[in-house]
């Protein structure tokens, strides 16, 4: 298995190439992705990865950097390749990218993230390729926590980003409301024939992913002691509403002192939030460990998981926590609501809300036996509706129609 090689820019990783190939014909799919973190995207690209059909498909993997995920890309693709995927003023990465298209004979390209799409996008017309999809993770480019000149530039984007994905044969939605997004915002829109819906898939019960970190079973001492233990696993942008919650600590402190907040990621806004956290005397019981391995092993760990978002997509570390059967409370914002109903499968509040916050987890605290009944429902939901074999499943058929013309 491998894709020819002629002339190479330096892979990340590599995987030698078989001696002999199935007689199947395989669809040889070039990716590329604009990170390689311990981020939600990068989870489910390397959960389709690792599930497509090897005697269908070769991949060769393009990634931003050398990030905690470029390993594992690498354990499912023939080769990976570490180029800077961020920065659109460098032309020199579209013709590199077109190099790398060309030398691996593509039949089908597949972006992941906006500057991926972009980059990936010109570099597979440029090769010649015919067949480009893209997967859109969110709704990009809401003008939220920007203001002043910020916001103006964001809003003249928010009506042009979507021009790309007319060079796109299918467009790869995680939810309806991302769906809407593409079609209705105002300016350049998706077109609707072109559209479609894959919710993205967990699999909580990986053994590859579990005995990856298995050696990381004593990081929970740097998460700080202190019971209950509640978690939010996502990076620090403005829109993971990281703010309200710390506002709501001081209410859930009042009831629960012993009560320890592990706030999971990087980000922007990291040092300012933990800056707020100090002003509000709270710091002592909210930790940041910056980027973990692994969500999974605090999210077992945690008494409830807390998903404070402004806007999401299809939130990957909610569908974890609910497949783990662990209590939730979120806000009712993009497509959580699709994913999850109050008072059934989780807490489901206001956003921008510190009291309804507090006011959920403290109900949830109080009442574990609701607390329990919801995780268990929520549970049955996830592993359901959003397995890794349902999302891998009907990536391969879109692949499989594209290639048959």
């Amino acid at each position: 298995m491998g894709c020819p090689a002629r002339g190479r820019v330096g892979p990340l990783s590599r995987l030698e190439p078989a001696e002999t190939f199935d007689p199947v014909e395989r669809i040889r799919l070039f990716s590329v992705i604009a990170a390689s973190g311990a981020g939600g995207a990068e989870q489910v690209f390397a959960t389709l990865l690792q599930g497509l059909d090897p005697e269908r498909f070769e991949v060769v993997v393009a990634c931003h950097g050398r990030g905690s995920m470029a390993e594992t890309y690498g354990r499912h693709a023939s080769r990976v390749w570490s180029l800077d995927l961020v920065d659109l003023g460098r032309p020199r990465t579209i013709t590199k990218l077109a190099a790398l298209m060309r030398e691996s004979r593509c039949d089908l390209v597949h972006t992941h993230l906006w500057t991926a799409d972009v980059l990936g996008g010109l570099a597979a017309r440029l090769a010649g390729i015919r067949r480009v999809v893209s997967s859109v993770a969110g709704a990009y480019f809401l003008p939220i926590g920007v203001s002043g000149v910020k916001r103006v530039r964001r809003q003249g984007v928010s009506h042009l980003f979507r021009a790309i994905y007319r060079g796109c044969d299918r467009v790869i939605a995680p939810s309806n409301y991302v769906a809407d997004d593409l079609l209705t915002r105002p300016g350049i829109r998706v077109l609707a024939e072109r559209l479609c819906v894959i919710e993205n898939g967990v699999d909580v019960d990986d053994e590859e992913r579990l005995a990856r970190y298995a050696d990381g079973a004593g990081s929970s001492g740097r998460w700080g002691e202190g019971s209950p233990r509640i978690s939010v696993v996502a990076n620090f942008f403005p829109i993971k509403g990281h703010e309200f919650l710390i506002r709501a600590v001081p209410a859930v402190l009042a009831a629960h002192p012993d009560t320890r907040f592990v706030l999971a990621g990087e980000g922007d806004s990291r040092a300012s939030m933990q800056a707020l956290a100090d002003r509000l005397g709270v710091s002592a019981r909210v930790t940041f460990p910056g980027e973990i391995p692994d969500a999974l092993e605090l999210m077992r760990a945690s008494d409830l998981v807390v998903l404070p978002s402004i806007s999401e997509g299809l939130p990957i570390t909610l569908v974890e926590a609910m497949a783990l059967g662990r209590p939730v409370v979120t806000t009712a914002v993009g497509g959580i609501p699709e994913v999850v109903d109050d008072g059934m499968t989780a807490r489901v509040v206001a956003p921008r809300d510190p009291e309804a916050l507090a006011g959920a987890i403290l109900e949830l605290l109080a009442d574990r036996t609701l607390a329990n009944r919801m995780g268990a429902q929520a549970s049955v939901v996830a592993r359901e509706r959003f397995s890794a074999e349902r999302m891998v499943r009907r990536t391969q058929e879109l692949y499989l129609g594209l290639h048959a013309g």
